[in-house]
């Protein structure tokens, strides 16, 4: 009979050692999720970011080439394209 109440207390050993595994693996699955979906939010944050920052720089460099453009094109109606230095015409 000795034999199996220690048997008895292993088991019942066994299984609070299993349940408190179980438990602490659910608190690190519950850790790894929230630090993925903070990971995931930051992650879509910068991307918005960098798309508004390129957006706005795409936008400032068409405006740029579009002001050049119609200074070429007036200074050539004036007649002044090949007295004004290209370094001065091209400024902003």
């Amino acid at each position: 009979m000795a034999g199996i109440k220690e048997l008895k207390n292993e088991l019942s050993e066994m299984r609070n050692s299993m349940e408190k595994l179980t438990e602490e693996l659910h608190e690190t699955n519950l850790a790894i999720r929230e630090s993925l979906n903070s990971t995931s939010q930051a992650i879509k944050e910068a991307s918005e970011n960098f798309s508004k920052a390129l957006e706005d720089a795409m936008k400032m460099m068409s405006d740029l080439t579009i002001q050049m453009n119609v200074r070429d094109t007036i200074l050539k109606n004036l007649g002044l394209d090949g007295m004004i230095p290209g370094f001065l015409k091209k400024k902003k």
